[in-house]
């Protein structure tokens, strides 16, 4: 159902512009101004677990006490449709699949995500986003800048800069603690979205999108694997104010959910 509605997205913006069978990166309306990023955010021990590709490539070598088991790891900033498209009439689920990679030529995404070109950032930075993002060892970070950052304007060095900064403050936040206390326990989905507000000074836990696996080796697990929060772009500066935050998608995650240690 999502790839049917995702072709129907194409196919309705195709159409609307004058001329044309396929929308042409020339022809696209340009403004790239947007309301508010989801920044996502990886449970490394759920996703080893669930065999999720974001995992990065060293589960099985990993110690249990290593940092990235006891803290969120990073996944991504992503900022949502541009004005231009959403004017068009482009449905959101058209660009979650191809982000900036719309306005290349017949939309084309990369084969793999290694295949983007690498990304030249400062050493300092480079060391510091390798330890935050396992798999950036299997180029997730090029996936990220060339799919969510490039034809916004960004520049890579300060791109993920702003990320790193966003990740380490969610990982001095109370909610992280209390995530890291229920390792290893099944909790109620309700108790992780209170624990959310508690955190971050909200009435609710609306802001933040909860997203799990399933553990191929148990009958039943529904295992957390990332946390999406919704960040608005015009108060992102000021992130992890309460007023920073706005109400997003509630996610895949059922009543009960396992934190993995």
């Amino acid at each position: 159902m999502r790839a049917w509605r995702i072709g129907l997205g194409f196919l309705l913006l195709t159409a609307m512009l004058p001329g044309s069978t396929r929308a042409r990166a020339d022809a696209l309306p340009r403004d790239m101004r947007f309301g508010h990023y989801t920044f996502a955010l990886i449970w490394e021990p759920g996703a080893c677990r669930t065999h999720d590709e974001l995992a990065g490539p060293d589960c099985a070598t990993r110690k249990p006490d290593a940092a990235a088991s006891r803290q969120w790891s990073l996944h991504g900033l992503w900022p949502s449709t541009p004005r231009g498209l959403a004017q068009a009439g482009m449905p959101d689920p058209t660009w979650w699949r191809y982000g900036c990679y719309w306005y290349g030529a017949d939309h084309a995404i990369p084969a793999s995500s290694c295949a983007n070109p690498r990304l030249d950032l400062e050493p300092v930075l480079r060391a510091r986003l390798d330890k935050a993002m396992p798999a950036a060892a299997s180029c997730l970070d090029r996936h990220e800048f060339f799919k969510h950052a490039a034809c916004y304007g960004f520049e890579a060095n300060a791109f993920f800069r702003r990320a790193l900064d966003l990740a380490a403050s969610v990982n001095a936040n109370p909610f992280t603690a209390w995530v890291r206390a229920h390792r290893g326990q099944t909790i109620r989905r309700t108790a992780l979205l209170a624990a959310f507000a508690r955190g971050f000074g909200l009435d609710s836990g609306a802001a933040l999108e909860l997203r799990c696996g399933r553990d191929p080796g148990a009958a039943r697990a529904d295992v957390l694997v990332q946390v999406w929060l919704t960040i608005r772009a015009d108060r992102i500066d000021t992130f992890p104010a309460p007023a920073s935050l706005a109400a997003g998608r509630r996610g895949n995650c059922p009543a009960r959910i396992v934190i993995a240690r």
